[in-house]
């Protein structure tokens, strides 16, 4: 009887780690290199408003993190996040016109950007952006009014492109930065969280006020 309890709980305890590990298999499935295509190519012609159809794909992958009192660390345990990152257009520099990463296990696309070597200013915008100077002279404070001025541009990108069915429950500016590739166009950001709980950060470019990048912050890979 001792003899058929042992070889009992030996089953079972092989049972269970088997469907943990295959558990753990079917938790670690990823989309393939089409799937992350076509939704990384889906963000980036919505959010730009243009009518891409080739990229190159490419699996990523960087250090798993643990979230621990509501900050993320790591402890050397995780499994590594998985991401792919879809690029449209190459330019002259080596860099890309467009480019969207991918939630390689969701299938979610969580984040856009556009290259600003891809926006021309007016005469009239150059001859504004001259008035900023040197880079060293940069002054962030200086366009306050201006970020703030530019908020409903960004809730009319929010309300065509990404979430045309939600209401924006709070909008507020962010970062205003540059740097000696962008200089001197500027880079204005604000953080944006709708009625659903979804929280974007939105990226205009100054003097175009073009958009040049969105990133879902509840759909990522953390």
């Amino acid at each position: 009887m001792e003899d058929n309890m042992k070889r009992k709980l030996i089953f079972c305890i092989a049972m269970m780690v088997s469907f943990s590990l295959l558990l753990a298999a079917c938790g670690q499935k990823l989309i393939s290199e089409d799937q992350a295509k076509e939704a990384g190519l889906a963000m980036i012609n919505r959010v730009f408003d243009v009518n891409e159809t080739e990229a190159a794909v490419t699996l990523e992958e960087q250090p798993g993190l643990s979230y621990i009192n509501g900050v993320h660390a790591h402890l050397g345990g995780e499994d590594p996040i998985k991401y792919y990152t879809v690029k449209v257009g190459l330019l002259d520099d080596g860099n890309f016109l467009y480019y969207a990463e991918v939630n390689a296990q969701t299938g979610v696309a969580y984040r856009v950007d556009r290259n600003t070597a891809s926006i021309s200013l007016s005469e009239e915008q150059r001859k504004q952006a001259d008035v900023l100077g040197n880079l060293d002279d940069f002054d962030p404070d200086s366009f306050l009014n201006i970020q703030n001025d530019a908020m409903s541009i960004v809730q009319g990108l929010i309300q065509t492109r990404l979430e045309k069915d939600v209401p924006i429950f709070r909008m507020y500016p962010d970062m205003v930065e540059s740097d000696s590739v962008d200089f001197p166009k500027v880079r204005l950001e604000y953080i944006v969280v709708m009625e659903n709980d979804t929280i974007y950060t939105i990226d205009l470019c100054w003097p175009s006020m073009d958009i040049i990048g969105v990133y879902n912050r509840t759909s990522d890979h953390f």
